[in-house]
């Protein structure tokens, strides 16, 4: 039985934020990744390797995987929208538009799961705060994706688009993640990656080379990173949190995570952050806090 969560202190405070810079990272490190590597293939290594941690977790800590059919079906279905999907969508999607914007369009998908969950829940309504918070959130996203078209056209939409679905995807997953809310968190993660890896694997043998010859030092590193730090350890912490000082804590790292992602950027490519990044975070971030005072 879990203990009852705590106000947060300092300590818990700095473990969110130290959250928000590992998972904001993982933009950075896929751009790394795909000199190397093919969109498939980043998804695939991400997904098993983030398997193989979980599990080993999971086991050194004695939690018991999920059984029963019901319960693997929907685990099943959320390893596909929170793992494979996503990865493979981000990865992709990055070929075409820089790591900061994919971290401002990922918080589409906090805009996303409000609206569906007003029509699949009775306790996620959308009411006057959440409709402009949801608003104001869309104005940031037009602002980044038809400035952009302006100044490079629409080669850099399919990115933008596929970076969109990838952010509605997780939402999605966060949704039916609610009938695995009785199972225990890490070894149920650990089951989800691994049921995204038994597709992915031949997947990407089949359409890319996840193998290539004369890989360089940098992008397998960023390639582990992905897989080691930025999934299975961030879920580990993830759970820790969600144990500690429950899930409206948890969901605070909404701000963060596109925050990181434009700073790593910036840190790493000089020209990576620009007018329209910085107006369209800040109208993100403007509609993320007003629909937070919503709910």
């Amino acid at each position: 039985m879990l203990s009852a969560i705590r106000r947060p202190t300092l300590y818990d405070v700095a473990k969110l934020i130290f959250l928000g810079a590992i998972w904001g990272s993982a933009f950075l490190f896929i751009s790394i990744s795909l000199n190397d590597f093919g969109p498939i293939s980043i998804a695939t290594w991400r997904v098993s390797l983030g398997a193989v941690v979980l599990v080993v977790i999971a086991m050194l800590i004695r939690q018991k995987f999920p059984r029963g059919s019901r319960n693997w079906r929907n685990i099943v279905i959320v390893g596909c929208l929170n793992s494979a999907v996503p990865f493979f969508l981000i990865s992709w999607g990055q070929q075409f538009i820089s790591s900061a914007e994919t971290a401002v369009l990922m918080a589409v998908g906090t805009f996303y799961a409000l609206v569906v969950s007003h029509f699949t829940s009775h306790d996620e309504r959308i009411n006057a705060f959440r409709a402009l918070g949801v608003s104001i959130g869309f104005i940031g996203v037009l602002v980044l994706v038809l400035w952009e078209i302006l100044e490079t056209g629409l080669g850099s939409l399919q990115g933008q688009l596929a970076v969109i679905i990838a952010g509605c995807s997780y939402a999605s997953s966060s949704i039916i993640s609610r009938r695995l809310t009785h199972l225990p968190m890490i070894s149920t993660s650990a089951a989800t990656m691994v049921s995204a890896s038994l597709y992915m694997v031949p997947l990407a043998f089949l359409l890319e080379d996840p193998l290539p010859a004369n890989v360089s030092k940098t992008s397998l590193f960023a390639l582990v990173y992905l897989g080691v730090v930025a999934t299975a350890l961030a879920m580990t912490l993830r759970f820790f949190i969600i144990r500690a000082n429950g899930a409206v804590f948890m969901s605070l790292v909404g701000y963060l995570v596109p925050l990181f992602g434009v700073l790593w950027s910036g840190l790493y490519f000089a020209d990576a952050i620009n007018l329209q990044t910085l107006l369209s975070l800040a109208c993100i971030m403007l509609g993320i806090a007003i629909t937070r005072k919503g709910s």
